[in-house]
């Protein structure tokens, strides 16, 4: 009986330690999951670039993140993200605006970076996709999309 004891004793102090040092490491995964998810488009066109982070909180859903130009080439750059909530979907479309001395705004063309952030109440899923629109036609011009959740 006393054996058994002992072996009871054991295994629970060892079931103690083994749970004692796996805490800390939980504690990580759970640190670093909640830090935000990065979102990046897939690279379409080779001028462009997006990048940024995403969040969640509350039923909303949070973008923020740059896009970028790198080349004068006849194309503005653009990047647009689609929020859907069950059959709903709302589109948020953002490119990069020049404003000239005037103050009127236009379709900027050329090397730029600039920030961007949207949000939405639409929580199912979110996509985003590289974009271009021509300064000819002005047609926009979609590259792949890319399911971020």
């Amino acid at each position: 009986m006393r054996r058994i004891a002992a072996v009871a004793l054991a295994a629970g102090t060892l079931m103690t330690g083994v749970a004692a040092i796996s805490t800390p490491a939980n504690a990580t995964v759970t640190t670093k999951a909640a830090a935000a998810p990065k979102w990046v488009p897939y690279n379409s066109y080779g001028n462009i670039r997006a990048w940024g982070t995403y969040s969640r909180s509350g039923g909303n859903t949070y973008v923020k993140g740059y896009l970028a130009d790198d080349k004068k080439n006849g194309y503005t750059a653009c990047v647009r993200f689609k929020f859907t909530e069950g059959s709903r979907v709302y589109w948020s479309r953002h490119k990069i605006v020049g404003v000239s001395s005037s103050g009127s705004q236009y379709n900027y063309d050329g090397r730029a970076t600039v920030s961007i952030s949207t949000s939405s109440t639409y929580g199912s899923h979110l996509w985003v996709q590289e974009c271009g629109r021509s300064k000819k036609t002005g047609k926009y011009y979609y590259g792949k999309g890319k399911q971020l959740f």
